[in-house]
């Protein structure tokens, strides 16, 4: 406990952004950083391991940064030839203007939010369902949101 290893690349890069008064920033970063707990080898999760951030800090036109996050990620995975990715985004102010463009009762957002948040283990039609059947949404505006949540 008298010796602290670095844990994390955000909180001293937040701390030098307080410090330093920094306006506006933008900031890639990859070190070695350390974990507390046991390793367990047989999962991956190792003591020692290196951490890579993209940090952007400051003041900038709404979701600009949210889309050059997405841009860097995609253009990275391309340029390590890993082959054809799928980059799933979950964010609360875009799902919740696919909901009210499709037409759902703000009052039925977090629930139909709820039924969304399944799509990752079932499929379309059983969470449409949910939607429809327990949660008591028009089949049409199911199916607007059908055309947003599935696109590829």
């Amino acid at each position: 406990e008298l010796l602290s290893l670095r844990y994390d690349l955000t909180v001293p890069f937040a701390r030098y952004v307080a410090v330093n008064a920094i306006g506006n920033i933008k900031r890639y970063h990859i070190g070695k950083v350390y974990r507390r707990d046991q390793p367990q080898l047989n999962r991956g999760r190792f003591r020692e391991f290196f951490q890579c951030d993209f940090d952007i800090a400051g003041s900038y036109a709404a979701m600009v940064p949210d889309a050059e996050v997405l841009s860097v990620l995609v253009e990275i995975l391309r340029d390590l030839q890993l082959g054809k990715f799928t980059v799933k985004l979950n964010h609360r102010r875009l799902l919740d203007a696919m909901l009210a463009i499709a037409g759902v009762p703000p009052q039925k957002f977090r629930p139909i939010c709820s039924a969304i948040d399944k799509l990752d283990k079932e499929p379309w039609q059983v969470v449409r369902a949910e939607m429809v059947e327990e949660k008591g949404l028009p089949g049409d505006v199911a199916d607007t949101i059908g055309q947003f949540v599935v696109l590829r």
